[in-house]
């Protein structure tokens, strides 16, 4: 079965809550509001590729039990392929409680239940199944799971985005495997050892990714900007400015906007403008992937 983006990663329910501020540690504070949200980082670009354009399949985990239904019946409304992922009865479906300050900025703890029961023979069985010119994943399932598929997808010659994200599920060898890889500054500190505090900060910090393996490298600095660096050169692309109400999903708006531009037109580039255009967008607006734009509306808002 071919698709234009295969997707590895993570299926949560969010309990998001939004507050005036984050509670000082031992305190208590009330919450504006709270939702239960379909999420993840897999299921946000799975879902987020589908709403820009891209043709995608899905390799997961989730529970046997009603929240996992719900992300299914989630996914396939949005038009994700869900037939490889799997339904387990030796955890539930991974949980995270997101805090979200009146600044837009988040804070996330959670677990990650079913997606981290994916195995080797689960990999294998999705990936034998799938043809695709781009796959896309992040950290947020078992090494043993991304190691297999990144074997994979590299026996296939497909073009691979790691997104490293979260920070402590990263792994350097993983690395090696990349095509392209997407950290944003506390993750770029975390593999490099350098702080992004500047474009030049940027520089250093990809060039190191690329002597750890990585062929390229896209730096996201948030707010300002990205740094892209392949080939032994950089480019800077300026973000667009808006007003962030909501940077949940944001990460993986932009992942989803540069795997399934790049399936389509393989140029970094210009998949990196155009996955800016649909972050700018998504934090923009309060909501999760609800709040993640379509292709119409990527022409049409900015």
């Amino acid at each position: 079965m071919s698709y234009d983006v295969v997707v590895l990663g993570s299926i949560n329910l969010d309990v998001k809550t939004l507050v005036n501020k984050f509670p000082d540690h031992g305190h208590t504070a009330s919450a504006q509001s709270i939702e239960m949200l379909p999420g993840g980082k897999g299921s946000n670009q799975a879902v987020a590729v589908s709403k820009l354009g891209g043709e995608v399949a899905f390799v997961g985990a989730v529970g046997q039990d009603g929240a996992g239904q719900q992300m299914l019946q989630n996914l396939e409304k949005n038009g994700v392929e869900t037939e490889f992922i799997k339904r387990t009865s030796s955890e539930g479906t991974g949980t995270f409680i997101v805090m979200l300050d009146e600044t837009g900025e988040n804070t996330m703890v959670g677990t990650l239940g079913a997606n981290d029961t994916l195995t080797k023979e689960d990999i294998d069985y999705a990936m034998d199944k799938v043809e695709a010119p781009v796959f896309l994943l992040q950290m947020e399932t078992s090494k043993d799971s991304i190691t297999a598929a990144l074997e994979k997808a590299k026996q296939k010659d497909m073009f691979i985005i790691l997104d490293p994200a979260p920070a402590d599920g990263y792994f350097e060898a993983a690395l090696q495997y990349a095509d392209c890889v997407t950290p944003n500054q506390q993750e770029t500190e975390k593999i490099t050892g350098i702080k992004v505090d500047s474009v030049e900060d940027a520089l250093k910090a990809a060039e190191i990714i690329t002597e750890k393996g990585a062929k390229s490298v896209v730096i996201k600095m948030g707010a300002h900007g990205n740094l892209v660096y392949q080939n032994g050169e950089s480019e800077f692309i300026e973000s667009h400015k808006v007003q962030a109400v909501d940077t949940v999903g944001a990460g993986d708006t932009f992942a989803a906007g540069l795997a399934v531009h790049y399936a389509k037109n393989k140029n970094l580039v210009e998949a990196v403008k155009f996955a800016n255009k649909a972050a700018a967008i998504k934090v923009s607006r309060m909501g999760g992937q609800d709040a993640i734009p379509t292709v119409e509306e990527l022409d049409q808002k900015i």
